[in-house]
């Protein structure tokens, strides 16, 4: 296939010790003797910049999943690793994750501002509403917040985190405070940070429940998006960037990231090979079942497992798992998938199941990301690896030379954007509230 755009495809790596598939651990590649490994960050940052990619995305939940058996719920605190990654490379930007639901708006903006100073403008922070009993627990509470107050208080904590960022003093300008009084934070303050190049960190964000996608047309700079079939990626981006516009916003100013999941072979046989080990690892002896009633709400153990999902029966999820479980019962319609085989896929190999995920060769691959970024799908890809450091090296070394020789993404950064947000073409950032702008 040759490319028929001049538009750059955008390409990015979703960060883990040992890939974001719950068995990657598990596979004998893997060397669980050193946790963490810190080594493998290192790699995995200097192998996407030598392919020339945009940005390093750390994910993050603040609690321990008891009873799961994986050591994949084992983390470290985003901004340090993102910090780490930035410190290997010289170009690439560097995202992470931290929750608005736990943390004060004052902190995050100076840790925020503080990584984007010290990586020269290569940072973002992926804003996400944490839920879940065990999560508020961790932070002294006796539960979590309802799904409304969590997304009122998101709301509020973006507010006055742009305001510090758009306050912070620069070369000229002293530092201005900030005077907020609402339901949830209480803020007389200014940054006593410098301002960041580009006057702030990008604001990153994801999910796809109506409010997710009305704050992310209001709010974001990027958004990680995730789409099984072509044609709801399709409407996922097209709904976005309408939203965007009918807020005054350009369009072009909202990026949007398709996840993207490989089991990577030299032929399909060993891509395949490489995704039913994985699978059969993981899934070995576990209640997978369970899990996807958990997901969903709904004690589906007294169905049969070979049967469809009762979709006239499942109630309105309004726990953490909103966006997973609207994804996971549009996935068994349109695949129609039974029970058994939709716990199977919610389980094996995780949140990555609902995004794009195929086994293929270096070149099916490269075809198929372009047909979808040629059909509006996305402004580019966010590679989330079943398995580190292969997948990420086998990405590299044969799908992004693939891409380079049809035109669709960089071959280097000469003579570019020093910015995380010149990467992704967003050569300016507005600095104002972009509610009230």
């Amino acid at each position: 296939m040759t490319s028929p755009t001049t538009r750059l495809m955008h390409l990015g790596v979703n960060c883990t010790e040992y890939g974001r598939h719950s068995g990657g651990w598990l596979h004998p590649d893997s060397d669980v003797s050193q946790m963490p490994n810190i080594d493998v960050y290192r790699h995995i940052a200097r192998k996407a910049e030598q392919g020339c990619m945009d940005q390093l995305f750390v994910a993050d939940t603040p609690v321990h999943k008891r009873g799961q058996l994986s050591v994949g719920p084992t983390r470290m605190d985003p901004i340090q690793v993102a910090l780490l990654m930035a410190h290997e490379t010289e170009h690439i930007g560097v995202v992470a994750t931290m929750t608005t639901s736990y943390n004060d708006p004052y902190d995050l903006a100076r840790r925020a501002a503080s990584l984007a100073t010290l990586t020269g403008g290569r940072a973002g922070i992926n804003f996400v509403a944490n839920s879940g009993d065990d999560v508020a627990r961790n932070f002294n509470l006796p539960g979590q917040l309802s799904h409304d107050e969590r997304f009122e208080r998101y709301e509020e904590f973006l507010e006055v985190v742009t305001r510090l960022w758009a306050g912070a003093a620069d070369g000229d300008h002293d530092a201005v405070p900030v005077r907020h009084s609402g339901r949830y934070f209480e803020v007389d303050a200014a940054l006593d940070t410098r301002r960041p190049p580009l006057g702030r960190p990008l604001v990153v964000m994801a999910g796809s429940s109506e409010q997710s996608r009305d704050q992310a047309a209001r709010w974001a700079d990027a958004v990680y998006a995730a789409g099984r079939q072509l044609e709801g990626a399709q409407e996922f981006y097209a709904d976005l960037k309408e939203r965007a516009a009918a807020y005054g916003r350009d369009p072009d100013s909202l990026r949007i990231m398709l996840g993207i999941t490989s089991f990577i072979g030299d032929t399909v046989e060993e891509a395949e090979e490489l995704e039913r080990t994985l699978d059969t690892l993981h899934a070995r002896g576990s209640d997978t079942i369970g899990y996807l009633s958990g997901v969903l709400e709904l004690d589906l153990s007294v169905f049969d497992p070979d049967g469809p999902l009762p979709f006239d029966e499942l109630p309105q999820v309004r726990s953490s798992s909103v966006s997973q479980s609207e994804l996971l019962t549009r996935m068994a319609r349109e695949l129609g998938l039974s029970i058994r085989e939709l716990a199977f896929r919610a389980y094996a190999g995780g949140l990555f199941n609902m995004q794009f995920r195929e086994a293929l060769t270096p070149l099916q691959l490269a075809d198929t990301m372009q047909e979808w970024f040629e059909a509006g799908t996305c402004d580019g890809f966010t590679v989330v690896a079943p398995i580190v450091p292969r997948t990420i090296d086998d990405f590299v070394d044969k799908v992004v030379p693939i891409l380079q020789e049809r035109g669709l993404v960089r071959t280097s950064y000469d003579d570019g954007p020093t910015t995380h947000a010149g990467l992704l073409g967003l050569q300016e950032l507005d600095p104002r509230v972009p509610a009230t702008a």
